[in-house]
């Protein structure tokens, strides 16, 4: 679930002709976090069925559920891999599908050993704003998972780091967990620095989103136009960027214009489009 379907949507509906639905099985996560949606998967939900019956594909993203097998039949099947670690009945959406795809970050492409397909964001939409007062620095763990796990974010190694920095520097830590994906955004947008992976290394959608939004990004990834860290060199990466105002403002030059040119939703959902055509053939 999360952002990445629903931003999918958006863009093909809004840079393609293909119609489109996009139905959730929920919205919502039990920590509090919820998302935007267009249909909700339920069996009275009259428009959610008619959509399924009418399409000649299913994008199905990391689970297949039972009322899907109503639908199978004489329709094409595309999974998406998102979860790291794999969720429980992934196997049963790979018996389903006719092709899959992971999504195109290092350590996907690693665990599921398929093609990626782009985690698409729309910087047209999410656009930089004014940044006043203190420095910045916002982190939005989505898990608690310890640094050994694949889907881990270092959340009490990076809080450490911060509560540390937070001594030496006159700085605001911005700390976004289990929040709604809209206040998720509006917090990441008043960053000056957002921290999204300094652990494995694998880039989520909070680089993206930090990128749309002009912030500096830091990850343990030395793709440009990401700022280098791990645990290791956190701090004195943070420091850095806080004590050199013209380091921190090129770094955020540098992530918007890198979203711009090279992510863009308007360019990269073509690839998308791409796979579906193959599918149908």
């Amino acid at each position: 679930m999360a952002a990445a379907p629903w931003e999918l949507f958006k863009a093909i509906r809004k840079y393609t002709d293909i119609e489109i639905s996009y139905i959730n099985k929920t919205n919502r996560y039990a920590d509090g976090r919820y998302f935007p949606f267009h249909l909700l998967l339920a069996t009275s939900n009259g428009q959610a069925r008619s959509a399924l019956a009418k399409a000649d594909i299913l994008h199905v993203h990391n689970y297949w559920f039972p009322l899907l097998d109503e639908y199978r039949k004489e329709k094409k099947v595309m999974a998406q891999f998102h979860s790291l670690p794999r969720q429980l009945n992934w196997a049963e959406l790979m018996e389903n599908a006719d092709i899959c795809y992971t999504i195109r970050q290092p350590l996907h492409i690693r665990e599921y050993k398929m093609p990626g397909l782009p985690n698409l964001i729309d910087p047209d939409e999410l656009r930089p704003e004014a940044r006043n007062g203190k420095i910045k620095i916002a982190f939005a763990p989505s898990s608690r998972a310890p640094i050994t796990s694949p889907q881990t974010k270092g959340y009490f190694e990076v809080a450490q780091a911060l509560n540390d920095i937070a001594i030496e520097r006159d700085i605001e830590i911005v700390w976004i967990e289990k929040l709604a994906y809209e206040t998720n955004l509006k917090l990441k947008r008043k960053a000056h620095i957002l921290i999204d992976d300094v652990v494995t290394g694998n880039w989520h959608r909070t680089s993206l989103e930090g990128c749309a939004f002009g912030c500096a990004v830091i990850n343990k990834n030395d793709l440009e136009p990401f700022v280098y860290a791990d645990l290791k060199t956190l701090r004195s990466v943070l420091l850095d960027l806080i004590d050199n105002p013209a380091k921190l403002k090129e770094a955020q030059e540098r992530a918007r214009f890198w979203v711009l040119t090279k992510w863009h939703a308007m360019d990269l959902v073509k690839a998308y489009k791409t796979a579906y055509m193959r599918l149908l053939q």
